[in-house]
């Protein structure tokens, strides 16, 4: 694969992106970040070039990029910069999807309307606009208990559940609160078992679906701070996540990108609670490259730059198993005096980056927001996994003012 020399434009310069900037400069491919400059993005030593900008207004966006020259654009493990990355893609003609499929991703009232007129499996859901509506809105949707969400906040940020009527109002108002748009969703809490997936489509085919276990934290809502590969399920069941993966992916009319999506069973049905055009966050390109021998990011560059990923996918080895941790303050806030990793740094860790240092102010967690550092180990199978990780964790002395 040719690629040395090509300009790609990555949206977004946090710690969410660092393995896609290692993965260009790998393949000679030159790195544009960008970014705002606030709190000195992890990035910027990262990127070749620097083009300071909104990623969150794809107006500023196109005008900053004007009299830039770039073959492709790509972003990861957020969602911010998706509307800004459809619009380069429709006005420049580059491989991708459009601004309107990014409008999907970023809306979860508009993506769910989708799910329902294609037939995707999703919870019985209602948008609303007031609070006199919540209540009748709950009923809609089968009673408590309910989700109320703000349809375009990621990272489980804007996401409440309630049990009664006095925290399905106080979840309103917070909702309400916290979205940039009008309305929120009300949603049928389904009471079964929450697993992710990550996927691939490439000029219309889908390369895999990898379903992966996710680590839990209980705060407003449940919010994944670890993920694991293989997830144990059955053939019958596994079939059936492959099959509500594509509808869902085909309903939003994806193409030539990464693909992350939220799935629950419950009594043996899958629903898709969401999805959207990019590679998941929380170490999850780590655990792809882990689960089937290559470098997840390096398929994502090549699609954005119009080049068969396929390549790299066919040339994937026999991998292993992976479990990933973002290491977090689950009760303290404070500031950060010292945080580092005292032991050995052994060939079974895949990753061990840690995103503050002395000085920062620490939050006790409620979303991914508030992760310190992440570790992503392997192993020949998920127990040998989760071992090894509370060796790794044993090791991280953190000391707080």
């Amino acid at each position: 694969m040719n690629v040395k020399g090509k300009r790609l434009l990555i949206l977004g310069a946090g710690r969410g992106q660092i393995g896609l900037y290692k993965a260009a400069r790998e393949m000679g491919v030159v790195s544009i970040a960008g970014t705002m400059p606030d709190n000195g993005p992890p990035c910027i030593p990262l990127a070749d070039e620097v083009c300071y900008m909104n990623i969150l207004d794809p107006d500023e966006v196109e005008s900053k990029t004007a009299d830039l020259r770039f073959d492709g654009v790509a972003t990861c493990c957020l969602d911010r910069g998706l509307k800004a990355l459809g619009r380069l893609c429709d006005t420049r003609a580059l491989p991708g999807y459009s601004e309107e499929v990014a409008e999907l991703c970023n809306d979860k009232s508009k993506m769910k309307l989708r799910f329902s007129e294609y037939g995707v499996n999703t919870a019985p859901f209602k948008q609303i606009y007031t609070d006199e509506a919540l209540l009748d809105a709950i009923d809609k949707v089968g009673g408590y208990p309910v989700i109320i969400k703000a349809t375009d906040l990621a990272g489980s940020q804007g996401i409440y559940k309630a049990v009664n009527k006095e925290e399905a109002f106080d979840g309103f108002y917070k909702a309400m609160s916290a979205t940039r748009v009008d309305y929120v969703l009300v949603e049928k809490f389904l009471q079964g078992r929450e697993f992710g997936a990550q996927a691939f489509i490439s000029n219309g085919e889908i390369l895999f679906v990898m379903p992966h276990g996710d680590i839990l934290y209980q705060a407003d809502t449940a919010v994944p701070v670890g993920h694991y590969v293989p997830y144990e399920c059955s053939d019958i069941l596994r079939e059936k996540i492959r099959k509500e993966a594509e509808m869902a992916i085909k309903a939003m009319g994806l193409n030539n990108c990464a693909v992350n999506i939220d799935f629950i069973e419950e009594n043996g049905v899958i629903y898709v609670l969401e999805l959207t055009g990019r590679i998941g966050a929380n170490c999850l390109p780590e655990l792809v490259s882990i689960h089937y021998g290559l470098n997840y990011y390096q398929m994502v560059i090549a699609a954005a730059l119009g080049i068969d990923p396929k390549e790299i996918w066919n040339g994937r080895k026999e991998g292993e198993a992976g479990l990933s941790r973002m290491i977090i303050s689950p009760e303290r806030d404070g500031i950060l005096e010292d945080m580092r990793y005292v032991g050995e740094r052994d060939s079974f860790i895949y990753d061990l980056t840690f995103f503050v240092r002395p000085g920062f102010e620490v939050k006790r967690f409620a979303n991914s927001s508030h992760c310190l550092a992440q570790i992503v180990v392997k192993g020949q199978d998920l127990k040998e996994c989760e071992e090894r990780m509370e060796a790794v964790v044993s090791k991280i002395d953190m000391k707080l003012k």
